[in-house]
């Protein structure tokens, strides 16, 4: 047993893709992940789409993940079109862009209308802010924005 994890989680299989060419963000968020959810790193997004469709034994097993978080450098070197097409090869997955800050151009872009992310984490990343942020997008936290409905004036 893992210490600091809720059983119910453990349990619970939600998989996470962090596709990033910064090796060290990458491992980074795959060990603040890990102990919550099925986390696996690639360095392209090619890389994750392979890894999605193995032959295994003469049976083609489907590894579709809940939520991907694409690192901006990803954006910058493939466009911010390789948005959509990751939304089209898994299209009930979230997506999350990784960047320096919010005021990035490429995540900006991404965040937009018809951008295709469903959020951003900016660093300096901490556990507590990345964990909860996926717990949010996975649907294991309620959302942490208060409606105007909620008051009455």
């Amino acid at each position: 047993m893992q210490i600091g994890v809720d059983n119910d989680r453990r349990v619970e299989n939600k998989r996470v893709f962090v596709i990033d060419n910064d090796g060290v963000t990458g491992s980074i968020l795959q060990f603040m992940l890990e102990d919550h959810n099925e986390t696996h790193e690639f360095a392209s997004v090619q890389e994750a789409f392979d890894s999605s469709e193995k032959v295994v034994y003469g049976k083609t097993e489907k590894s579709v993940p809940n939520l991907l978080i694409v690192g901006v450098n990803i954006l910058e070197e493939k466009g911010p079109d390789v948005l959509k097409e990751i939304s089209a090869k898994f299209p009930e997955a979230k997506i999350v862009v990784l960047a320096d800050n919010a005021e990035n151009e490429f995540a900006k872009q991404a965040l937009a209308k018809g951008g295709g992310a469903h959020g951003i984490l900016t660093k300096p990343l901490t556990v507590e802010v990345v964990r909860r942020k996926v717990d949010m997008l996975l649907g294991r936290l309620k959302s942490e924005f208060v409606q105007l409905t909620d008051f009455s004036f």
